[in-house]
């Protein structure tokens, strides 16, 4: 499992190679459009790859942070209380369904070990990029609220759009991304995958007693 500092330098060398390969040879340029369309493309499709990856490296590596403070630590985080609330079922709690000699401890390592089966099951094979709807589904049951910037999340929804456009059809469309302002939207939901880290590296663990 790659920790959320290798995650984020491996973003960012990848960032850095894709943008010398595809980009920096038409800055500053008098091109006609036909001349980067295809490294533009390019670009787009393959960042928006590493932007997905990265938050699913995050929270697959929080998601086994959580259940490592709890099952081994007694600890728990707000994260850990969104993790089990938005995954949750209400239990009932009666002779038929609770034993006399069962402990909440065992209860809830049993729920989380569920939780993180199913959380992990959707990150790995269900997720289907890092649009906003996305990230909503990926990041809140994990506590981690979505960086409400306008100028980075535009960015974001403009990446996304080019990039479905750009992998699902072979044809021309209407509009091709100048080199300069794909850069500009990769930098920015860069910007935001950075603050995404952070907010993780930030999460306060507590004791349970």
């Amino acid at each position: 499992m790659v920790n959320l500092v290798d995650a984020q330098n491996q973003l960012d060398e990848y960032l850095s190679k894709v943008r010398e390969k595809y980009i920096k040879p038409h800055l500053g340029t008098t091109e006609h459009p036909d001349d980067y369309m295809f490294d533009v493309k390019c670009y787009c499709i393959l960042c928006h790859a590493a932007f997905e990856e990265f938050i699913e490296n995050v929270c697959l590596y929080l998601l086994d942070e959580l259940c490592d403070n709890f099952n081994n630590h007694l600890k728990i985080s707000y994260s850990t209380l969104c993790l089990l609330y938005f995954n949750s079922v209400r239990e009932e709690i009666n002779e038929n369904n609770w034993k006399d000699d069962q402990k909440l401890y065992d209860y809830f390592i049993d729920k989380l070990g569920k939780v993180k089966s199913d959380y992990s099951v959707y990150l790995r094979e269900n997720n289907h990029g890092v649009g906003l709807k996305y990230l909503k589904k990926m990041l809140i049951p994990i506590g981690i609220d979505i960086p409400q910037d306008p100028v980075q999340q535009n960015s974001l929804t403009q990446l996304t759009k080019f990039r479905g456009e750009y992998a699902h059809t072979s044809l021309r469309i209407a509009k091709t991304l100048s080199p300069e302002d794909a850069m500009k939207f990769v930098d920015d939901v860069h910007k935001m995958m950075t603050e995404i880290a952070t907010r993780a590296k930030k999460i306060q663990y507590h004791d349970l007693h």
